[in-house]
């Protein structure tokens, strides 16, 4: 009869302990936007990169951003990579000016929330 008597607080006690240690936090994955200071680029002329990092549509203001470009006709030649500064508001800024007109690429690699986020795009530079 002893035994009866501890079993059912036994049981609640070991829900209460599973239910606890379930609580696990769902991993959220970043995400970044890019857009350029002005989609007519001409020689010499300075360009600002702009990306911007959120997770879970909260801005993300400790990751690590740079850019990396080239001119396309040149792309197998080092390419150029810079820092970008943080600009506040989960957004990260570089300043370039090309002084070749052609087309160019451009990565922007973002390191946020222990992910690595790259895209590339082409732009034309002209005179």
């Amino acid at each position: 009869m002893d035994k009866k008597k501890w079993v059912i607080p036994f049981l609640f006690l070991v829900s209460l302990l599973a239910g606890c240690s379930s609580s696990e936090e769902e991993f959220i994955f970043p995400e970044a936007a890019f857009t350029m200071s002005s989609d007519i680029v001409k020689v010499n002329e300075p360009l600002t990169l702009e990306v911007k990092v959120t997770a879970a549509e909260k801005e993300v203001n400790d990751a690590d951003v740079s850019f990396e470009y080239w001119l396309e006709e040149k792309a197998d030649e080092e390419h150029t990579k810079i820092p970008a500064e943080k600009a506040g508001k989960g957004t990260y800024t570089g300043e370039i000016s090309l002084s070749e007109p052609g087309v160019y690429s451009v990565y922007f690699h973002a390191d946020a929330l222990d992910m690595h986020l790259m895209d590339k795009y082409q732009f034309t530079v002209t005179e």
